[in-house]
């Protein structure tokens, strides 16, 4: 009995450290640009940058390119400490959209997609149509991806607050409406496919 509640206590503080450190993840934009703006030195805030690096995505599928994406964040970690320079810690949105890029990429080489993998956890006996729609919502991905990084790399050449403007706050906005529009489109569409 009490081994199950201290297990039980063990998951909820495990949970609750995760959550805080996606939390990071995401607020990160803003938490560089707060910082930078109240005289933190861009050497001491590579702790952000790799406690971010460290949960931006999980997959056991896809370890080698966890792997690649935090050798990449110890890279720019590594130049921000040489260098001194911020502009390493802005380039960590690209890295973090290149990276989510390349495990959707991965995963049209090497299905299943990541939308497949996802809507078999609801339905596990998926028809061909809705695997050659998850296909085509992973290559929709893929073309966003590119696209934010591409934006999120030009933001770096920008103001500070340009910067944090799009990577803390347009991208999440255009990364919802994506998901949104998608689902709508797919309840619409493929009334049989629920995933």
């Amino acid at each position: 009995m009490a081994g199950s509640r201290r297990n039980a206590k063990f998951c909820k503080n495990l949970q609750m450290k995760k959550a805080a450190l996606l939390l990071l993840a995401l607020a990160y934009p803003l938490a560089v640009f707060f910082a930078l703006g109240r005289g933190f030195s861009p050497k001491a805030l590579s702790i952000l940058l790799i406690l971010a690096a460290l949960v931006q995505f999980n997959s056991q599928k896809v370890k080698m390119l966890r792997n690649v994406f935090v050798g990449c964040a110890a890279l720019l970690v590594a130049g921000l400490w040489y260098f001194g320079d911020d502009v390493f810690l802005q380039l960590y949105p690209v890295l973090v959209s290149l990276s989510v890029l390349a495990v959707f990429a991965f995963s049209l080489r090497h299905p299943p997609s990541v939308p497949e993998m996802f809507a078999r956890l609801r339905h596990r006996d998926l028809p061909p149509q809705a695997v050659a729609y998850c296909r085509k919502v992973a290559l929709l991905w893929c073309c966003f991806l590119a696209a934010n990084a591409a934006v999120a790399l030009c933001t770096v050449f920008l103001s500070r607050e340009a910067w944090t403007l799009y990577n803390g706050l347009v991208s999440y906005l255009l990364m919802g409406a994506l998901m949104a529009g998608e689902y709508g489109y797919r309840l619409r569409r493929m009334k049989g496919f629920k995933a």
